[in-house]
């Protein structure tokens, strides 16, 4: 299967920058408003199960409804055909220029008690609001 490289006719697909157990994230292009975005779109193999698709879509949803400094905002969602015909659907989210918590210890070793605290501090209070707003992380 290949991945369309337009989404809903305006995100370009660029470089993988993650992928999870349900989906991969992808760096992309908003071609009509000239910005770099975040692609979440569900593993092809996912694609086909309904019930999949439909956990996919509740957490865009439950994401869109947040908004917190720490969490990164929902811009779209959408649904696009593969080649073999199967519906992806997809979330386009803020893009976070920076490293993630791996790049940063590989790069700087041992993290400072102080900074590995602003950091949990940081994911703690976007979990706390996700959770008082019914939401609950299951990828942490």
């Amino acid at each position: 299967m290949t991945m369309p490289r337009l989404l809903g006719g305006r995100y370009e697909i660029g470089a993988t920058l993650g992928h999870g157990g349900m989906a991969e994230v992808h760096l992309g292009r908003d071609t009509r408003l000239g910005r770099d975005v975040a692609i979440k779109v569900l593993r092809h193999d996912l694609a086909r199960d309904t019930g999949f698709q439909a956990r996919f879509r509740r957490e865009a949803q439950n994401a869109a409804a947040l908004n917190h400094p720490s969490i990164v905002a929902v811009y779209d969602t959408g649904d696009e055909p593969a080649s073999d015909g199967v519906g992806l659907p997809y979330i386009v989210m803020e893009y976070v220029e920076g490293r993630t918590l791996r790049e940063v210890q590989e790069a700087e070793g041992k993290l400072m008690p102080s900074r590995a605290m602003e950091i949990t501090a940081d994911v703690c209070a976007a979990l706390e609001f996700s959770h008082r707003n019914g939401i609950i992380h299951r990828d942490i």
